[in-house]
C-alpha cells in the first residue's frame, strides 16, 4: 500500500525535499521509503502492510511538522483495496447512507482533525446528526460526518460554520462534500477490532 502526496506551492522544491529526508527517518513505523514522484502525485510513501489508524495517523502528524513553516500545503491520500465503498456496521446502517465527507490540504492535517473531532463532541447532544463509527478516512477524502437525513443547506451551513471555527486556527484548509454512498457488501472488514476504520 501507498500514501500518496500532493503538494501546493509555492516552495514545492523546498517540501519535496523536506518530505525526502522525513521518509528516511520512519524507521519506527512500517514504511519502507519513499520518493519523489511525477504526474498526479508529488510524493510516495510504501507501507510495508496495510496501515493501522495510529501509524496512519503518526505520518500525518510528522509531515505537518516537516511542512510547518512552509507556505506550502498538501493532501494525502492513502490507498485501500477497496476504495470504491464505505465498511460499516451491519445492523445500524441502511443500503444508502448520507455522508458529509471532509478533504483537508495541512499543514497542519492532524490538528484539523483534532478539531473536527471537537465539533463532535458540541454536536452530540444535538442529535442533529451522527458520526461514522470510524469516522478517520483513507482513500480520497479524510473525514466523515453521517447523516440520518438528507441535510438542508441551513443544517450544512452551521456544520460549515462549526468546522470553520475549529479548522481556522490549524492553518489548514477544507472542502465537504455531501452524497449518498451505498454499501455493497454485507459483511465487516475489521482491521483493529475496537477502532474499525472507513474506506472510501
Amino acid at each position: 500500500m501507498k500514501s500518496f502526496i500532493v503538494l501546493y506551492g509555492p516552495r514545492l522544491p523546498e517540501a519535496s525535499n523536506c518530505l525526502l529526508k522525513l521518509s528516511q527517518k520512519l524507521g519506527d513505523l512500517p514504511i519502507s521509503g519513499g520518493e519523489r514522484a511525477y504526474g498526479t502525485h508529488d510524493f510516495v510513501f510504501n507501507w510495508i502492510k496495510p496501515p493501522q489508524p495510529e501509524p496512519l495517523l503518526e505520518l500525518v502528524r510528522r509531515i505537518d511538522e516537516c511542512l510547518m513553516g512552509l507556505p506550502t500545503k498538501y493532501a494525502i491520500t492513502t490507498e485501500s483495496h477497496k476504495t470504491s465503498r464505505v465498511t460499516v456496521e451491519i445492523g445500524k446502517r441502511v443500503m444508502a447512507t448520507i455522508f458529509s465527507l471532509i478533504r483537508i490540504q495541512g499543514p497542519s492535517i492532524s490538528k484539523a482533525l483534532t478539531a473536527i473531532e471537537q465539533v463532535i463532541q458540541e454536536v452530540e447532544t444535538t442529535n442533529t446528526f451522527d458520526t461514522v463509527k470510524s469516522s478517520i478516512l483513507m482513500g480520497e477524502y479524510d473525514y466523515a460526518f453521517e447523516w440520518d437525513h438528507w441535510p438542508s443547506f441551513e443544517e450544512i451551513h452551521d456544520l460549515l460554520s462549526r468546522l470553520d471555527e475549529k479548522i481556522e486556527p490549524t492553518g489548514a484548509l477544507y472542502t465537504l462534500t455531501t452524497k449518498k454512498v451505498y454499501r455493497t457488501e454485507d459483511h465487516i472488514d475489521d482491521y483493529s477490532s475496537d477502532n474499525l476504520m472507513a474506506f472510501l
